[in-house]
């Protein structure tokens, strides 16, 4: 197997991104097609599909204390521009904030649903006699479509050497074992470039634990193992640390985070996890890294089948990948490596993803904290047979059970949260703005 090509993999899916990256990614969607405008945008229509909808819906966004969708695509507009990045946020302040929320006021920011589980946002901004369209599809930031007064300037849509979830095909026909191997065998100097992740993954934790945001699990979990009220062990370290780097993600601390696949709370199971567990350990800075590499891989890998956005919890797939990485941390075989992945795939991949909030904390946390017992149940010879529900023999042939799980058993259950979510009254998604389901009816926004 091509060591570049894994590692230019890697690197592919690996951005720093600064706050929940699916408003950042309506933001930057946005600010894509109003910079194409001479004028600033009198109109501006989102489509977007579900699991977008879904994730973007309740979280804060950096540097404003607020969440919604329609304020994301408000700041968006305001700071238009072809050069952004998913750290597009970053430059949010105040006063830029107020003047979004009185956009918003005026009701120029609509909005549609797609039952869709691909990630799809399409948005349409018009000025004077001016109008752009653009689609980013498959990836946060991939803009593949550009239409200027009905001139299309850009169309990629169906130009890529990737599934139909916008993963690279070669990769999904790799076998965990050969992954493994392959971070075993891969001069350390050429993973380096993982230290920036795992440090700045660490900060958000070290934010979340030192600072009030969100739920304050990982303080809370913290504070238990000190009164005793929990073990002050491997699992209860991994949690803390996971559960305080969502906290401070999800409460919209103006700090970003290193993504695995478009998502900062992937990015904390799938780098914080063997980081945090190889730290426990006392393992060396090689062993570490190669954990997680093994980690991030292995995280790719099971995501490419599934999706990058779905109706399972991402912190489930990411987290059966970093059980897989804390038992080769622990000196466990191949199998047991493979078995500590078809553990966690038995036992809680049915977990629902119903959007990005400060609740994704507890997910993260438990999620890590099962990925240890996991681990060390496999390695203890306690593998879940293949007997049991959609567990195969193979893990690999588990994962694809998964993946047919998620895309055709839990096909209707997006739009079903997405319900849920607007009626509630209690949601504040923004002022003003208006959300139209396919169906056509109108789904109020308050």
């Amino acid at each position: 197997m091509d060591q570049e090509a894994i590692i230019r993999l890697i690197q592919s899916e690996m951005k720093p991104g600064m706050g929940c990256t699916e408003p950042a990614a309506i933001g930057l969607a946005v600010s894509n097609t109003c910079g194409r405008l001479n004028l600033p945008a009198a109109k501006i229509h989102l489509k977007l599909s579900s699991n977008i909808f879904k994730n973007a819906f309740c979280v804060k966004i950096p540097n404003t204390d607020k969440a919604g969708i329609p304020l994301a695509a408000a700041l968006g507009a305001l700071l238009a521009g072809r050069d952004n990045t998913m750290e597009l946020f970053s430059r949010v302040t105040a006063e830029l904030t107020e003047e979004a929320e009185k956009m918003l006021k005026h009701g120029i920011i609509t909005l549609e649903v797609e039952p869709d589980n691909r990630f799809y946002i399409e948005v349409t901004a018009s000025a004077g006699q001016e109008a752009v369209r653009t689609i980013t599809l498959d990836r946060h930031d991939n803009l593949v479509y550009i239409e200027k007064d009905g001139k299309i300037l850009l169309d990629r849509r169906n130009g890529h050497n990737v599934d139909s979830y916008g993963g690279e095909v070669w990769i999904t026909e790799s076998s965990i074992c050969d992954l493994v191997d392959i971070c075993e065998k891969i001069p350390v100097g050429e993973i380096a470039f993982l230290k920036e992740g795992i440090e700045m993954n660490r900060l958000a934790a070290q934010m979340g634990l030192s600072r009030s945001y969100g739920l304050n699990i990982g303080k809370k979990i913290r504070g238990m193992v000190k009164k005793g009220v929990l073990p002050d062990d491997l699992a209860s370290f991994v949690k803390m640390n996971v559960a305080a780097a969502c906290d401070c993600r999800m409460g919209g601390a103006p700090l970003s985070a290193m993504t695995v696949l478009g998502s900062g709370n992937q990015g904390f199971e799938a780098i914080l996890l063997p980081a945090s567990a190889a730290e426990y350990l006392g393992c060396g800075e090689e062993k570490m890294l190669r954990s997680v590499m093994m980690s991030i891989l292995l995280t790719i890998r099971i995501k490419y089948h599934v999706g990058r956005l779905s109706p399972i919890c991402g912190a489930t797939l990411s987290g059966a990948a970093g059980a897989g990485a804390v038992v080769w941390l622990m000196g466990g075989s191949r199998e047991q490596i493979e078995g500590a992945i078809q553990n966690m795939l038995g036992s809680v991949s049915g977990m629902l993803c119903d959007g990005a909030k400060d609740g994704c904390a507890l997910k993260l946390g438990n999620c890590a904290g099962e990925a240890v017992l996991a681990a060390s149940l496999a390695i203890e010879g306690s593998i879940i047979r293949q007997t049991d529900g959609i567990i195969s023999c193979r893990v690999e042939e588990t994962i694809r059970n998964v993946a047919r799980l998620s895309r055709e058993g839990m096909s209707g259950v997006d739009m079903n949260i997405i319900s849920i979510m607007l009626s509630k009254e209690s949601m504040a998604a923004g002022e003003n703005a208006s959300v139209t389901a396919v169906s056509g009816r109108p789904a109020k926004v308050s």
